[in-house]
């Protein structure tokens, strides 16, 4: 589309290297005229195999983060880009923060072109203040899928209708949204879950570091991924999340896809707070390609911190970026685990409790595998308790013409 020449305020050119040693993240400085409604931002890193990811700060803080898609970021007074957040737009100092998500040895170059105009360009979409809402009153075990992300994140495309509708027709109730290390979903989901009765759209994302991912239940802000960035750690994220009134559950500990996933595996083990860790992935997308892959080691890893004395809840995730249409080896459908949760009412404050209190079963393939509520006495899944000798009750639905080990 071809803009009017008065309605560009000022344009301006940055390029440099980036080095592979010497941190994750280089910042770009750049000034925002008085008067400027929207600014886009060209960025590139001009190679077939480098990955940089980009975000944008404020004077005031946080304003998105794209990661790695390729498409100009967009920042708008009343819209923006997927991925950013729209609001009022400061003059002033602003940054794009730049990750080096992939280098060689050599390093790598940027190239950003900023455009500061006078008037919008964006259409903008309907929103919502995220509220709290119950769905459903009872104390029973409620199913949803822990690990879902829509086009607000850069390497996803699946709408908030289309993710909803593919939660009801496998039966769930909730489900978790984990987009990539930003909460420009959130405003969106909150204006779809108003059309919502049956499906819960917790609020989340996946905080996406170079040594490790992890979703934040509950987060209704942006925390600060950045690890390296100006002394920011692992512990420091954490407790941030906690402060936020959100849990932490860390994925995919055990994955190692090396470059085909960047930072999969958990590698901040020797600075994690596991005290403020609620819960983990023991499984991560589609059972017959991940059984052997990473289920057992996930499984001794969350087995091993439940040896040490931490109480963390078994979660399954299915990690689903293109509601259930993706057709990769490893695409998997929402709902592919599935994680049960005994929560007194379907809301996301009751969720996150009985997460917190470690009621949870995963069904590793999906909402239609056997349910097995396992019960010693009147203690239930998530309870203590302590015996000489003990009987264990299975209690199994859906079981027929299936073996119990």
């Amino acid at each position: 589309m071809l803009l009017p020449l008065l309605a560009v305020l000022t344009m301006m050119h940055y390029e440099g290297d980036v080095a592979a040693a010497g941190g994750d993240y280089v910042d770009v400085a750049f000034v925002v005229p008085p008067g400027t409604v929207e600014i886009q931002i060209v960025h590139t890193d001009g190679s077939a195999s480098d990955i940089l990811d980009w975000g944008v700060w404020s004077p005031e803080g946080f304003r998105g983060w794209g990661g790695g898609n390729t498409e100009d970021a967009i920042i708008g007074v009343a819209q923006s880009s997927r991925s950013y957040l729209p609001g009022a737009i400061t003059p002033g100092t602003w940054t794009v923060s730049i990750g080096k998500a992939q280098l060689d040895a050599d390093g790598g170059r940027y190239s950003i072109d900023v455009i500061c105009r006078d008037n919008a360009t964006l259409a903008v979409r309907p929103k919502a203040t995220p509220a709290p809402v119950v769905l459903a009153t009872g104390r029973r075990w409620y199913k949803g899928d822990f690990h879902v992300h829509s086009s607000e994140s850069g390497d996803a495309n699946a709408s908030f209708d289309q993710i909803s509708a593919l939660a009801r027709q496998r039966g769930l109730d909730f489900v978790n949204l984990s987009d990539h290390n930003t909460s420009s979903h959130l405003a969106l989901a909150a204006e779809a879950q108003k059309a919502l009765t049956d499906v819960l759209l917790l609020r989340g994302a996946e905080i996406t570091t170079y040594a490790g991912h992890g979703n934040a239940v509950g987060l209704g802000t942006y925390v600060d991924h950045r690890i390296g960035h100006m002394g920011r750690t692992i512990a420091g994220v954490l407790t941030d999340v906690e402060a936020a009134g959100a849990i932490f559950i860390v994925n995919h500990p055990t994955l190692d896809l090396g470059e085909n996933c960047i930072g999969c595996p958990w590698g901040h083990d020797a600075t994690t707070p596991w005290d403020k860790v609620a819960g983990m992935e023991i499984i991560t997308g589609k059972w017959d390609i991940v059984e052997r892959l990473f289920v057992p080691s996930a499984i001794a890893k969350w087995d091993g911190l439940l040896d040490e004395g931490h109480r963390i809840a078994a979660i399954g995730g299915s990690d689903d970026h293109r509601a259930g249409t993706g057709t990769g080896i490893t695409d998997t459908p929402l709902g592919s685990p599935t994680t049960l949760v005994l929560a007194d009412e379907l809301s996301e404050a009751a969720i996150m409790k009985g997460i917190r209190e470690g009621r949870t079963i995963v069904q590793m393939k999906g909402p239609d595998d056997p349910f097995v509520e396992i019960k010693i006495g009147t203690a239930e899944i998530g309870d203590s308790t302590m015996a000489g000798t003990a009987n264990v009750a299975a209690h199994v639905t859906g079981g027929t013409g299936h073996f119990l080990q």
